[in-house]
């Protein structure tokens, strides 16, 4: 029998999304640069992929308020501790979320099941250090999908992270938690492989970062509009 993927640990979630606040206070030139990208995500229905605990607060950085807005993540501890957990910054962005009357759903699963069979079309997808994470192969299936449950001109963002500096305990874990791939495409065949999907480039940025404090080489938005057939 095939062993099955070990999920993380909802404690390892509360750490990382803790962990991130904090880095994101500490390195406040680096999180905005990426967050403020995320002003393409525009229209009614929007997608996270693997949108891990950061869910809500991506929400904060969108162009427009969605009245859908659905995350996916194949570790469902994700969406147990984003239900139950009692952060206060966990709190005031689902607020955030009731005051504006946006609908939330998180779909527990792989991305490539789910959009074979689901009829909603997007305005809007993207991913935070998702994309990077798959195998060239799998980065062309997952464009492929993504392709189909979006509207013609609708907007896909990526954010990636370049090059990156884990003690080998920190890595085992994230390979063993599915947080992250070994055989990811470099920041240049990501954008190619998007294009050859169907998708336009629209913008792109690239920021340096020091690798010592912050432990990656560089940070990679791209912003792609969906062309028609």
């Amino acid at each position: 029998a095939k062993e099955m993927p070990k999920f993380a640990p909802t404690d390892y979630i509360q750490s990382y999304y803790e962990e991130s606040l904090a880095k994101a206070q500490e390195f406040p030139r680096e999180y905005s640069f990426y967050q403020s990208f995320l002003s393409y995500i525009t229209g009614e229905t929007v997608l996270n992929i693997g949108c891990g605990p950061m869910f809500f607060e991506d929400l904060w950085h969108f162009g427009e308020i969605p009245k859908k807005y659905i995350g996916i993540d194949i570790n469902s501890n994700t969406f147990d501790y984003l239900k139950n957990s009692s952060h206060p910054r966990l709190q005031e962005s689902k607020e955030y979320a009731n005051k504006h009357d946006i609908s939330t759903e998180f779909i527990d699963g792989s991305v490539f099941d789910w959009a074979q069979d689901t009829e909603i079309i997007f305005d809007s997808i993207f991913g935070v250090g998702v994309f990077a994470t798959f195998s060239n192969s799998n980065l062309t299936k997952l464009m492929n999908s993504l392709w189909k449950i979006m509207k013609p001109g609708g907007c896909l963002v990526n954010v990636s992270w370049d090059g990156d500096y884990y003690s080998e305990k920190q890595y085992q874990d994230k390979l063993e938690y599915r947080f992250s791939g070994t055989e990811g495409p470099t920041p240049d065949q990501l954008i190619i492989c998007v294009e050859n999907c169907g998708f336009k480039l629209v913008e792109r940025r690239i920021l340096m970062t020091d690798p010592k404090a912050y432990r990656w080489d560089s940070i990679h938005v791209s912003a792609f509009q969906r062309q028609p057939q």
